[in-house]
C-alpha cells in the first residue's frame, strides 16, 4: 500500500510523498483517480500534484481532464542531488563570510553515496587543481562537476582502476604498486582539503576521512601521484 515513501527530508510534504508513490505505483492518472488511489480529498490531491509539478517530480499533460505523469525515480534523485548541491554551495559561501578562519578538521566517511557527494561538492569548489583517484563506476556521477572545473581552467589529475576518456580530460589507469584496503578513493583540491578513503569489497561501504589538516592534504597529494604512476 502507498505510504512507505518519505520525501519530506528533501523538501516535499507528506502528502506529496504519498501522491508521488501512487503515481509511481499506478502510473499516470487524473487528479480524481489519484485522489481515490491515495485515499485523499480531491482538493488535497490536486494541491499535492501541483506541488510535485512545481518541484520537478511530475508533469501535467494538457487535456480534459488533465493527467499527471511522474518523473522517473532516477530523474527525481538527480534533481534532488543537483538542488542540494546548489544549497550546499550557497551555505558554504555564507559560512565563509561569517565564520572565523577554520582550524584543521577531520570527518569520518562511511558511505559510498555520501563520499561521492562530498567529492563532487569539493570538485565544484575547486579554483586551481583537482587530484583524484576513484573507482571507475564513480566517474559518471562526478563528470558534471569535473566538466565544470575543467571549463573554469582547473587542472585535473585523474586516475582510476581503468583508463577513461571523459571527452574533456583523460582518466589514467592507475599503477598497482601500492597496497590499499579496497578500492582507493583519494582526492585533493587546491591544497586545502583532501580525502583518503577506500571502498570495501565493491560494496557501498567506505572507510576513510575527509580533512583539512596539512599533513592529510600532503599525504593525499603524494598518494594521487603514486597511484597514477
Amino acid at each position: 500500500m502507498p505510504g512507505n515513501l518519505d520525501l519530506t527530508g528533501f523538501g516535499f510534504t507528506p502528502t506529496e510523498s504519498l501522491v508521488y508513490e501512487v503515481l509511481i505505483r499506478h502510473g499516470p492518472g487524473t487528479g480524481y483517480a489519484i485522489a481515490r488511489s491515495a485515499g485523499l480529498a480531491r482538493a488535497n490531491a490536486y494541491s499535492a500534484l501541483e506541488g510535485l509539478v512545481h518541484k520537478g517530480a511530475a508533469r501535467v499533460e494538457e487535456g480534459r481532464p488533465k493527467r499527471y505523469r511522474p518523473e522517473p525515480p532516477a530523474t527525481l534523485i538527480a534533481r534532488i542531488v543537483e538542488h542540494q548541491g546548489r544549497s550546499l554551495d550557497q551555505l558554504s559561501a555564507v559560512l565563509a563570510e561569517v565564520s572565523t578562519p577554520p582550524s584543521p578538521t577531520l570527518v569520518e566517511l562511511t558511505s559510498l553515496r555520501g563520499t561521492a557527494q562530498l567529492v563532487s561538492h569539493e570538485i565544484a569548489r575547486a579554483t586551481s587543481r583537482v587530484g583524484l583517484v576513484a573507482p571507475a563506476d564513480l566517474f559518471p556521477g562526478l563528470t558534471p562537476a569535473l566538466r565544470k572545473a575543467a571549463a573554469a581552467g582547473v587542472a585535473l589529475s585523474l586516475g582510476s582502476t581503468r583508463g577513461i576518456d571523459l571527452g574533456f580530460g583523460q582518466v589514467v589507469e592507475m599503477a598497482r604498486s601500492i597496497r590499499w584496503p579496497g578500492e582507493p578513493i583519494v582526492l585533493v583540491v587546491d591544497g586545502r582539503g583532501a580525502i583518503l578513503a577506500a571502498r570495501l569489497d565493491g560494496s557501498d561501504r567506505v572507510v576513510g576521512h575527509w580533512g583539512t589538516d596539512p599533513v592529510l592534504v600532503a599525504a593525499a597529494e603524494s598518494v594521487v601521484d603514486l597511484l597514477r604512476g
